[in-house]
């Protein structure tokens, strides 16, 4: 019997992609990483604007192993006695960040703040992200989420860069398939090229925007300085991303 498969990464790191392209070459199951639409469609009559989804994560953990966004639990034998393969996404926080002021969620600004105010404002989260109420910032958001995928058991769990992804999908999924015996659905591996949120941008623009760096033309080096001050050194280099100087040297 194939292992099931439960997918974590933060908003913006290409879980909706990974999932897809998994669907279409693997032999396997994946866990719900995200609220059903019969709690969506109650969430939109109901007061409370994150409230409901919360309730659902929480008392629907032990199916679903939580959100698919959230800060990851260090279980071991849930995940063994389930038969699960835990797949973890990860994204050069730099360019991360960038994406999430674009799409900050559920902050509910009155007036979304600049890119510069926004990495010095408090970020707040939502029951389900398994962390506290409030962080000093969408930065430690990045730190706490991305530390949490190393508290797994390395036997049950595979770490996966969004770079790695975009760059070479196919290897990824046979890294997965070896890596937990799961069974590919042919030989040819079938890839996803358009976006799974945005119709107009298609596989050659993400990688051109991220593995060419394209994004680094609308960052300044005082917002680098900015993200430098909190970022996490160790997880920058387990993870294989350079820390950036505020000069661009």
């Amino acid at each position: 019997m194939n292992r099931q498969i439960k997918l974590y990464g933060e908003r913006n790191t290409g879980t909706n992609y990974l999932s897809k392209i998994i669907e279409l070459n693997l032999n396997t199951n994946q866990i719900p990483g995200i609220a059903p639409p019969s709690v969506l469609k109650l969430q939109r009559i109901l007061p409370g604007n994150e409230l409901v989804r919360d309730i659902f994560f929480q008392f629907s953990y032990k199916k679903n192993l939580g959100w698919k966004h959230t800060s990851v639990k260090p279980y071991k034998n849930t995940s063994n006695k389930l038969n699960i393969a835990i797949l973890t996404l990860t994204k050069n926080p730099y360019s991360w960040l960038l994406s999430l002021h674009r799409n900050p969620y559920h902050q509910y600004y009155a007036q979304k703040p600049s890119f510069k105010d926004f990495l010095q404002q408090p970020w707040k989260t939502v029951r389900r992200d398994n962390l506290n109420p409030i962080l000093k910032n969408p930065i430690e958001l990045w730190n706490l989420k991305n530390k949490s995928y190393l508290q797994l058991d390395k036997e049950i769990v595979l770490n996966i860069t969004s770079e790695a992804l975009i760059n070479d999908p196919e290897t990824i999924i046979n890294e997965i398939s070896q890596h937990f015996t799961i069974n590919r659905k042919s030989n040819t591996f079938i890839n996803y090229q358009q976006s799974t949120k945005d119709h107009k941008k298609n596989s050659n623009y993400y990688r051109d925007y991220y593995l060419n760096e394209k994004w680094r033309e609308i960052i300044s080096p005082e917002e680098i300085a900015i993200i430098n001050k909190t970022l996490d050194r160790e997880l920058m280099s387990h993870y294989g991303y350079t820390l950036l100087s505020p000069s661009f040297e």
